[in-house]
């Protein structure tokens, strides 16, 4: 049998993913592959480093966070065990010890981790815990190794700890991935995972830092920060600057937990909430945004692990059906999220709420309104007003979180929208919408959905609320605030119009609490920008509006120039957001996820790929020569 090569171009979660499909497709189908992983890090974890603050948390509940399918929605088997993060956690010996987690135990192989004995062996790890982002890398850096040590006896696995530059198309299908070393690699097939990108610079971006760089001998507190991962870089702010964290969102937390909690400061638990002790370390903190309105929290989870919402309005049965009604209608399958899906989502919404006990008479648009645009038409006179409204907000929200996802009418409304995500990506994907609607659906309606529905844990707002309390964050902005420069001070200065006046603050460094979208023309990555140079790829357009990603086609290949689509190589994740849409949610236990289905997808078309090719060959060779002789495996895990 003839050997397969096949190349994983970035090994974060979804080229995890890909890598566990793989394995899993080696073993059920006897097949001879070389697997190739190209990452300057280490395999598996992507941004989620093991070696990063434990008080940086991921957003989502550990146990409901998996990297493995569910037994019913693929067709072959893992090759390895298949805990959730929150079963791996406790295997490998974690205990909680106030906000912090240890190995203190050896079940499963941990190790003690050295604490004090007066720690009592700390608490078991919950399925209400939202874990530190460094476990979830050390999960994932271990499914990766797990993987490696599973796979069959067919298979070879060998990983470059470089960045790939360049891919070229031979003659025969295959590819040539260029290594930033000037390696080239042949390769039968390519994935590319390469996850978050980074864009270059904005004109107010580039504003921004130039200021900083001439100004900084006037102020030697002067900086801008434009991506603020990793966050060990914010050690250069000093005490005595005054900081404004543009963002109020997940980034936004992080910012705010490294300038606080990593400075040594420490959230006491009391009686109705948390207080913060301060170290003196901190320097004074604001925040500004489009809106000024944090994230609101998650409810607590009363749901189970793979309970959710069974839509009976907002479905994709729905979708289809209206599809056909435009089709017939109007000449077009697309559909205005206004006018043909959203009454559909607002009375999802309206239903589930008025089911829970306790809940108001309230109709379906004026809940939608009230629940994702609290600030619609509001006015405040001042900076003052704006600060009370905030406070009380704050707390409002912390007081639906504390009553649960099923208790609490709101949450229990909002917790629709993560649980329909499959009917949106059904509704958006692929110029599902007309392009005026896709267009305001991510500018207006993808935001609100995120700040409603997909927050932090409560515990973060209950920390904002201490910080605030503490004086360490204080208000100076409000929604459509600016940031703009004082050539005479050397400083940058936030501005707010108000009713009764526009308010004015000077900060010393401006931090940018948010994630790049992937924009492949304006990404700083070599690779994209070759494979866009020479044509191999081209951006995703829905009609003349381009949401971002690049174009590919229903099975996950890349669209080159000229429309065509490019053999044997896949893109998944985060440089097909975009065409997809929401593609950056880790899987869950036992639930079709979407990561997983996109993977098991490619890679049954790779194994359909090689089984016809194999097919040709026997059909052609009469003397049987189809056998390459593979590689020496080079696994450093």
């Amino acid at each position: 049998m003839k050997r397969t090569s096949i190349t994983i171009i970035g090994m974060g979660p979804r080229g995890l993913s890909v890598f566990e499909r793989l394995a899993a497709a080696a073993a059920a189908r006897q097949l001879l592959f070389d697997i190739i992983l190209i990452d300057p890090g280490e395999c598996g974890a992507g941004v989620h480093a093991a070696r990063q603050p434990q008080h940086l948390l991921i957003n989502t509940l550990a146990s409901q966070v998996t990297m493995f399918p569910a037994p019913s929605a693929v067709e072959h088997a893992p090759v390895c065990a298949t805990p959730s993060l929150t079963t791996w956690a406790r295997q490998q010996g974690y205990r909680r010890v106030g906000q912090r987690y240890y190995r203190l135990g050896d079940d499963g192989g941990g190790h003690h981790s050295g604490c004090r004995d007066d720690h009592h062996g700390g608490t078991e790890i919950s399925d209400g815990d939202y874990l530190p982002r460094s476990l979830l890398g050390e999960y994932l850096g271990w499914v990766c190794r797990q993987i490696a040590a599973a796979l069959p006896a067919g298979v070879t696995l060998t990983h470059h700890r470089q960045r790939a530059i360049d891919l070229r198309k031979q003659p025969d299908g295959g590819s040539v991935v260029e290594l930033e070393s000037g390696d080239a690699l042949l390769s039968d097939f390519v994935f590319l995972t390469t996850g978050h990108g980074s864009n270059l610079p904005g004109d107010l971006d580039a504003l921004l830092a130039k200021f900083a760089q001439d100004h900084a001998r006037h102020n030697s507190k002067l900086a801008f920060v434009r991506q603020a991962y990793p966050v060990e870089q914010l050690s250069r702010i000093g005490a005595d600057a005054r900081v404004a964290i543009q963002g109020l969102g997940l980034s936004a937390h992080d910012v705010i937990a490294e300038l606080t909690v990593g400075r040594g400061g420490e959230f006491i638990a009391e009686e109705g909430g948390l207080r913060y002790q301060a170290s003196g370390r901190e320097p004074q903190l604001t925040l500004c945004s489009r809106n000024c309105l944090p994230y609101a929290a998650r409810g607590i989870n009363q749901k189970g692990l793979d309970g959710r919402h069974q839509p009976r309005y907002f479905t994709i049965d729905a979708v289809d059906a209206l599809r056909r009604q435009a089709l017939i209608g109007r000449g077009s399958s697309q559909l205005d999220f206004d006018r043909d899906l959203l009454p559909l989502l607002k009375r999802e919404m309206g239903e589930v709420y008025r089911a829970t006990p306790g809940a108001a008479a309230i109709d379906d648009d004026t809940l939608f309104a009230e629940l994702l645009f609290p600030l619609q038409d509001r006015r405040f006179a001042s900076l003052d007003a704006f600060r009370h409204y905030f406070r009380d907000w704050l707390r409002a929200d912390l007081a639906e979180a504390q009553l649960g996802n099923l208790a609490s009418p709101a949450k229990a409304a909002t917790d629709v929208l993560r649980d329909v995500r499959a009917t949106l990506q059904a509704a958006i994907e692929h110029g599902g919408l007309t392009p005026a609607s896709h267009r305001k659906f991510l500018s207006v309606y993808h935001p609100a959905i995120n700040r409603a529905a997909f927050g932090p844990p409560l515990r973060r707002n209950q920390e904002l609320l201490a910080l605030l309390d503490a004086g360490v964050i204080a208000l100076h902005s409000g929604p459509g605030s600016q940031i703009g420069i004082d050539e005479n001070d050397a400083t940058y200065m936030l501005s707010t119009k108000f009713d009764g006046g526009v308010e004015k603050y000077p900060v010393d460094v401006v931090v940018i609490a948010r994630l790049d979208a992937f924009f492949p023309e304006t990404d700083t990555s070599l690779l994209i920008r070759n494979l866009l140079k020479r044509g191999l790829f081209r951006p995703y357009y829905n009609g003349v509006f381009h949401p971002g990603g690049i174009d590919i086609n229903r099975s996950g290949q890349p669209l080159d120039k000229q429309g065509k689509v490019v053999p044997g190589v896949w893109a998944l994740g985060y440089p097909v957001e975009g065409a997809h849409y929401y593609t950056h949610a880790l899987p869950r236990p036992q639930m079709r996820s979407r990561q997983v289905l996109d993977a098991d997808r490619c890679v049954s078309r790779l194994v359909a790929d090689i089984v016809k090719r194999m097919a040709v060959c026997k059909s052609v060779d009469t003397y049987g020569n189809t056998h390459q002789d593979g590689e020496l495996v080079k696994w450093a895990p």
